[in-house]
Formats: structure tokens, C-alpha cells, sequence
């Protein structure tokens, strides 16, 4: 006893040692980085997410298997910690127990049980790695890239752990030690296989495979500590210190000291956006330790499977590795050097003869820790050895793809904006297209340069006065319709702004608009990294949507627009502003009114309408968000959009998805009858706003046969627009809305819909190259809202048949559209 209690203690206190100083070193590492004091607050919220996220491994088990070998694994870990109690306690006594429950069966069963579990799962996650290995499916493995020794390093750790486990607690057994007498049924069955040894014999194997458990367990932990399953320990953290609700929708302000610049008086020592390593907020620092190199990111985004350089977890990981090579220059005491005194012939030959293996990925250039690595640019090309490359910078669509997978919260699209932000304000390096974009903002007040005298042609020849806000908002007007830059230049946007407001006005829905004193919200300005221009742009819309709801109180400022960027800028980032306004996404307002009953669309004959689905409920005013991915359900929030326990009986029922059997090239309908319909989710209604049901709900209720995608919801793919590439050419592989387009012909669809009027310029150029191919003809696209139009107007009497305009029940329909949507 006393030779393997001194054996025991001695290893453990070595590793102890080892283990603190490396996690001292970590922690200090990352309390290097920028303050960020707004992670502590929610704290309600922030515990129902470690619930919901940690304990549930909710993101996780969206991908049902892997899924589930990790809930087992993660759990396996929290369990066997008891195994570990019981281990050590054998050190000082042969026969130990946990006080008050260690002799319980229901516990013995429990670790048994979870034992044979996490065994399972590291074959599955065996068996997993196998499939995807990275040497053989390359670009298309979610691993490419990754450290996968060192995950087999750890798969073999584990497997160490539970074996180890069975032999101990069997030898155990055997001599009569195991705290359990029934319960631990493998225990017991493994400890039949030492009966009749002696006791003497017994006890040395005892002591033996103890000393094997416990050390393998040390190992385990220094083995975590210096490689990416360090997130078994800090992931929690991680996910504690989120964005909330989460890291979409509104991109944060720039901060120093962690307070927001003031654009007109900037401190001098203040950095815009993210230049070095150090620049990076603790919170920042720690999303780069906390990557598990899952590639979950990266299977998900749309510029890896369109073949250009941008993998978020490679980024990730590049971040990470340059910080950890830079440490001891940050937090190590040692100088900064002098850029001048620097052999960068050197560094670049280490990159020519360096074996570099993952091209994409910046920090393999120059690996190590040196001067070079201290002072090399953290944007950059391979000659500039840059850690990143401005190629995987700029491919970066903001579409929230990798931030929705990450089971970890890492917040990649907030780092890649802060960087872009940096190269444009300190750097001024960007792709010149953006250039021109940032001279028609500034000069012309949108991206088009047009003339503002021009953004009331969309309306022209409308059979109805489109009302203009002229100096005062009357108390009847209840929603401000906000056009937007591509709802006022675009062609095919205007047909989207002109079947909105003709269903406004077929609704009987008192609004207002702009008009040429609209102008952009500055949402491309704030996503291609020119903060200031955005800055510039907001307060001069806040100013004048300030000035139009004078004296109006919150909940009565309301504005509807066509445009998911417009409505998450003005929605969601107008706030850090202190513009506060209640908008809501076209679709979400149309959808109202159908249940309003204010608007009634009709069925193309032999079309099933299925009954429309509530997505607000009057008596609880929650709103149903739609299921995930994989059938799981969001949940419920309330019409302000925070997360509340709901009860089932308040929930509507996920929309149907319903698919057609006919096996014609071009959809269904031909012309006649009910249309096949894909609905295309936009990135910034979808993803980053979590609008789902109502589009969809329109679309049936317009009487068309739904189809879906293979990735829609928050697994649908960009369009390729969003992040400002909807104004930068797109050079290095398949175009993205190439891709989309090609996965939304797959379904045969008559009709490809959408909510957004970027996703549908790039929709229509992909559908239009496709079609000058002969594929997909006769398919269109259109805006949902066009298709509500046509299904409203076919209960409309014809002209022959119209009612006196005194009738009541049909003012607010007498003035009929007579001029179609298109």
C-alpha cells in the first residue's frame, strides 16, 4: 500500500506542477488580450446556455451521430471523475468509497454504463476519421487541414482510460474491494476472469493496473493542455462568454478599453479593427485556443466548396498558431523587433523549402518562434509571409455559415470584419472594386451611384398614390416603408417594392416612405471594413428616421422593408446608435395580414392551400421559429425576440414540407395549376435574424407546392452577395451563386424564390447562365411577394365585376391593381 500511495501521489504531483504552470501560462495569455466587459452580462441567459449548449450539447447533436459519440464522450468525462475519486481513494485504502452514494448500485451501473459508451463512441469518432481522412478526400474532408495525430493521439488516451478502468475495478472485484456488490455489471464481469488468483497475486495486479489508470489520466491531461482538446476544459468558458443570443446579426462597434470609439474625437492609441495579434479582445484570444479543428465551419462554408482559400477553421487555426509562436514576444518579456533588421529573405526561403502541405493556410509559411514570426504582418500575401492571406480575407461572404455550426461559439465572422476593417481604414488595402463602392456612398448615398433624385421610379405608373413622407408623419401612418438602395436602382428589386406596396394597398395598410430622402443604411460600407463611412452613413438615416417618428413612443416606430440587410442594420446595429426602431422583414408583415385575413390569396385551381400556420399566437404572443436543420425544434420567443419556455399547446406545428412526385424536367405545373416552388433562405433573414416560417407559410398559402433544398434553413448555402461581394468579382473557383443555383435546378422547380433583392440579382445571373445552356428552362425567380400578388389578384373581381367604391367590404380592394407585379 505505502509503495503505490508514494508511486501515485509522486506522479500526480509532477504532473500537477507541469499542468499548473502550463495553465498559468494559457490564462495569462489570454488576459493579454483587449478588454471586452460586456461577456459577464445575461447572466440568466448565459446559464441556460451552458444548459442548453454544454450539458445538451444542443449544436452538437445536429449532426446525429458524431453527435451523439461526443454527448457520450463529454459525459463519460463528468462521470468517470467519480471512477477517479474511488482510484485515488484506493491509494490510501483498499477498500474505499465515496461517502453516501459509493456503494450505491444505481452509481456502479452509471459509470459502467457511460465506460462501455465512450468506448463505443471513440470507434465511432475511429471510424469517422477514417472515412473523412483528409490524405485521401483532401479539399472535401471536414479534417483537411487539421492536427488528426494528434486527435488519434488522444483516441488512443482514452481507449488507455477505459481499459484500464475495466482491469483495475476487475481486480478489484475479484479481491473483494469494489465498492459494489451489484450494478457495476461489467466490473464484476470482468473481475470473474481473476478468480482464483491469490491474494497476494491479486493485489500486486491491483496496484498495477491503479497505477496504469491513474497515469494514463496524467498524461491525458498534459496531452490536452498543449494540443486542440484543450476545449474540454475551456470550451465551456467559451460558450459562457458568447455573443448573445449569438454572433450574427449585428457586427459589433470598435472599441478601445473596451468602450466604443467616438468616430469625431478617436483616442490616438486606439486601433481600427484587428492589425496584430495582440489587437484581439481576451475574448478573441480565446476563441482561437478554444477551436476543436472539427472542420464543421468548414464543411459548411460556401467559399471552401466553391473552391476559393477561405476555410474558417483554418483561419481559426492560423490566428491561433501565430499567437502561440508570438507568446513570447506578447507576454514573455522578450523585444519587439525592429522591422528594419529583419532577413525576410530568410523566411521566405523557410517557405520554399518548408514543406508547406495546406496552401491555404497563412501561418505555415513561417513557423516558429522568431523575430520574423513577430514582426510578420498579420494580412498579408506569401511574399509579405502574412499570416493571413488577403484572398481568404475578402472570400468571406458574412453569411454566418460557420458561426451557426460552431459547437464551440467561436465567433468567426465579428474576427474576419475586425481584420477587414484594419486593411481598409489603416492599411487601405482591398480589392479595388471596393473603391468604387466606397466613392458612390460617400458621393451618391448608394452603392449604385445613382441620383437620389431617381428613388421614386420603382413606383411610377402604379395605378395608386404611393404616400411620401412630407415633413410630418400623420398618426394613421403605421409603418414607414423603408425601399432601400436595390429595392429604388434595381430592376428586378423594384418588381419586389412595387408588390409590396400593392399588397399594402390592397390591405388597407396606412405607410409611408422616404422617398429622395432616403438614403443607404450603410450596411456594405460596415461589412467590407469601412467603419467610419458606416458611421458616417447611420447617423445621417438615423437623424432623419429620428426626425420621422418625432414624438412617436417605442413599439410605435414601426418600419417595414424588402431588404434583410436593411433590416438588420436598421433593426439591430441602429441601437449602438441609439436609434431604436421596431422593423420587420416583409414577409413577416405580409404573412401577418394573411391571418389578418386582410389579405386572401387564392389557390391556382386544383391547388391544395394547407391551412396557415400561426406564427405569432395571439394569447401568448410567442412566435414559432421554425425547426432546425434536423427536425429539432427552436422553440419559442417572444414578439421581441427573446427566448422563452413555452408551453407545446402553444406552439405551431414545423411548416410540411411538401415534395412533388412529378418527374418532369421543369417542375409541375407547366403553366396550369399549382407551381413547384424552392425557397432560397437569405443569409441575413435566415441565419442572422432567424426568419424561416414566414416565407415558407406564403408560399403554400399562395397555393405552390414547396420544395426544398438539400441545405436550407440555417443549413441553406449563400448566395454569395452578402459580406460586400455582391460588389467585388469573384475570381478563384466555382462562382458561389453558381453553386446555389445548380443545387436549386436540382429539384426541378418552376420557380425559385427568395427574400432578399441581392440573393436575387445573384440568383437570376446563375439561372440566366444555366438557361443559356438549356438547363432549368422556363424556371424564373421571384421575390415571394410577387407570388402573394398573383394569388391575391386571382380573388379580385375582374373589371366587368367590380363593386361600387361605397361598398365597405371592398374599399380597401376597390382601387385594384390593374398592371402586373412584373
Amino acid at each position: 500500500m505505502l509503495v503505490r500511495l508514494i508511486l501515485g501521489l509522486a506522479l500526480t504531483l509532477a504532473v500537477g506542477v507541469i499542468a499548473a504552470r502550463r495553465a498559468w501560462w494559457l490564462y495569462t495569455l489570454i488576459k493579454s488580450g483587449q478588454p471586452d466587459a460586456k461577456r459577464s452580462e445575461g447572466l440568466g441567459a448565459r446559464l441556460r446556455t451552458q444548459i442548453v449548449e454544454v450539458a445538451g450539447q444542443r449544436k452538437l447533436l445536429r449532426w446525429s451521430i458524431p453527435g451523439l459519440a461526443h454527448l457520450f464522450t463529454m459525459w463519460g468525462f463528468v462521470i468517470l471523475l467519480t471512477v477517479y475519486i474511488e482510484a485515488y481513494g484506493a491509494l490510501f485504502v483498499e477498500d474505499f468509497h465515496i461517502p453516501l452514494i459509493g456503494r450505491s448500485p444505481i452509481l456502479g451501473f452509471l459509470q459502467d454504463f457511460i465506460a462501455v459508451m465512450v468506448l463505443l463512441s471513440i470507434i465511432t469518432f475511429g471510424i469517422m476519421r477514417v472515412q473523412q481522412d483528409p490524405e485521401r478526400k483532401q479539399r472535401s474532408s471536414r479534417f483537411y487541414g487539421s492536427h488528426t495525430s494528434g486527435a488519434w493521439i488522444v483516441l488512443f488516451l482514452i481507449f488507455n482510460v477505459i481499459w484500464t478502468l475495466f482491469a483495475f475495478r476487475g481486480t478489484s472485484s475479484a479481491a473483494g474491494n469494489l465498492p459494489y456488490e451489484s450494478g457495476a455489471w461489467v466490473s464484476i464481469a470482468v473481475g470473474q476472469l481473476f478468480t482464483g488468483l491469490s491474494p497476494t497475486t491479486l493485489f500486486v495486479l491491483e496496484t498495477i493496473f491503479l497505477l496504469l489508470h491513474i497515469g494514463v489520466a496524467l498524461v491525458f491531461l498534459v496531452q490536452v493542455l498543449y494540443s486542440k482538446h484543450l476545449h474540454i476544459f475551456i470550451a465551456p468558458i467559451n460558450v459562457a462568454a458568447k455573443r448573445l443570443p449569438k454572433a450574427l446579426g449585428p457586427l459589433q462597434p470598435i472599441e478601445y478599453d473596451g468602450k466604443p470609439i467616438d468616430f469625431e474625437d478617436p483616442p490616438e492609441e486606439a486601433s481600427f479593427g484587428r492589425g496584430k495579434i495582440e489587437d484581439f479582445t481576451w475574448k478573441g484570444m480565446l476563441d482561437f485556443e478554444t477551436c476543436t479543428e472539427c472542420g464543421r465551419c468548414q464543411s459548411q462554408c460556401p467559399a471552401w466548396n466553391t473552391g476559393k482559400p477561405l476555410s474558417p477553421k483554418l483561419l481559426i487555426m492560423d490566428l491561433r498558431d501565430h499567437m502561440l509562436a508570438k507568446a513570447p514576444y506578447m507576454i514573455g518579456g522578450k523585444d519587439m523587433p525592429d522591422g528594419g533588421g529583419i532577413d525576410w529573405d530568410a523566411g521566405l526561403a523557410k517557405n520554399e523549402h518548408g514543406g508547406h502541405g495546406v496552401p491555404e493556410s497563412g501561418y505555415e509559411r513561417h513557423t516558429g518562434t522568431d523575430d520574423i514570426q513577430a514582426a510578420r504582418p498579420l494580412v498579408g500575401t506569401a511574399q509579405q509571409l502574412g499570416v493571413i492571406d488577403p484572398e481568404v480575407l475578402w472570400s468571406c461572404t458574412t453569411c454566418g455559415a460557420c458561426v451557426e455550426q460552431c459547437p464551440v461559439d467561436i465567433e468567426h465572422v465579428d474576427h474576419i470584419v475586425d481584420m477587414r476593417r484594419n486593411q481598409v481604414m489603416i492599411e487601405s488595402e482591398f480589392p479595388g472594386e471596393l473603391g468604387v463602392l466606397f466613392r458612390n456612398l460617400e458621393n451618391k448615398g448608394n452603392p449604385w451611384g445613382q441620383n437620389n433624385s431617381n428613388r421614386m421610379d420603382w413606383a411610377k405608373d402604379l395605378p395608386f398614390a404611393v404616400p411620401e413622407f412630407d415633413g410630418e408623419l400623420s398618426p394613421e401612418t403605421e409603418y414607414l416603408f423603408f425601399i432601400g438602395c436595390a429595392g429604388a436602382f434595381d430592376d428586378n428589386a423594384k418588381k419586389t417594392v412595387r408588390a409590396t406596396a400593392e399588397l399594402l394597398h390592397i390591405a388597407g395598410v396606412n405607410y409611408t416612405v422616404l422617398g429622395k430622402e432616403e438614403s443607404c443604411t450603410g450596411d456594405p460600407a460596415r461589412r467590407s471594413g469601412n467603419e467610419f463611412l458606416f458611421q458616417m452613413m447611420a447617423m445621417q438615416t438615423k437623424e432623419m428616421l429620428d426626425t420621422v417618428f418625432e414624438g412617436r413612443e417605442p413599439g410605435t416606430r414601426k418600419i417595414v422593408t424588402t431588404c434583410p440587410h436593411c433590416m438588420n442594420t436598421l433593426g439591430r446595429e441602429y441601437p449602438q446608435l441609439d436609434g431604436h426602431y421596431e422593423v420587420v422583414h416583409h414577409t413577416q408583415l405580409l404573412n401577418q395580414l394573411v391571418r389578418e385575413k386582410k389579405l386572401i390569396p387564392v389557390a391556382p385551381e386544383s391547388s391544395p392551400v394547407p391551412q396557415a400556420k400561426l406564427d405569432i399566437n395571439p394569447s401568448t404572443n410567442l412566435q414559432y421559429k421554425g425547426p432546425q436543420a434536423d427536425g429539432t425544434e427552436r422553440g419559442l420567443v417572444t414578439a421581441n425576440g427573446h427566448s422563452v419556455n413555452g408551453h407545446p399547446e402553444d406552439q405551431a406545428a414545423p411548416a410540411a414540407e411538401v415534395v412533388s412526385t412529378n418527374g418532369s424536367s421543369n417542375g409541375s405545373s407547366n403553366g396550369h395549376g399549382p407551381k413547384t416552388v424552392t425557397y432560397h433562405d437569405p443569409c441575413y433573414l435566415g441565419r442572422h435574424n432567424e426568419v424561416y416560417t414566414p416565407p415558407r407559410e406564403l408560399v403554400e398559402a399562395a397555393g405552390a407546392v414547396l420544395k426544398e433544398m438539400p441545405r436550407h434553413a440555417d443549413r441553406a448555402l449563400c448566395c454569395g452577395a452578402g459580406g460586400a461581394r455582391m460588389w467585388m468579382e469573384e475570381n478563384i473557383g466555382k462562382r458561389i451563386n453558381m453553386e446555389r443555383v445548380d443545387e436549386a435546378i436540382s429539384v426541378e422547380p418552376d420557380v425559385i424564390a427568395s427574400g432578399c433583392p441581392f440573393c436575387r440579382v445573384m440568383l437570376t445571373d446563375g439561372l440566366t447562365e444555366r438557361q443559356s445552356e438549356a438547363k432549368a428552362v422556363g424556371t424564373e425567380v421571384m421575390d415571394v411577394s410577387q407570388m402573394l400578388l398573383a394569388a391575391v389578384k386571382r380573388g379580385q373581381p375582374a373589371d366587368g365585376d367590380k363593386p361600387g367604391e361605397s361598398d365597405p367590404a371592398t374599399t380597401a380592394t376597390s382601387a385594384n391593381v390593374q398592371n402586373p407585379a412584373e
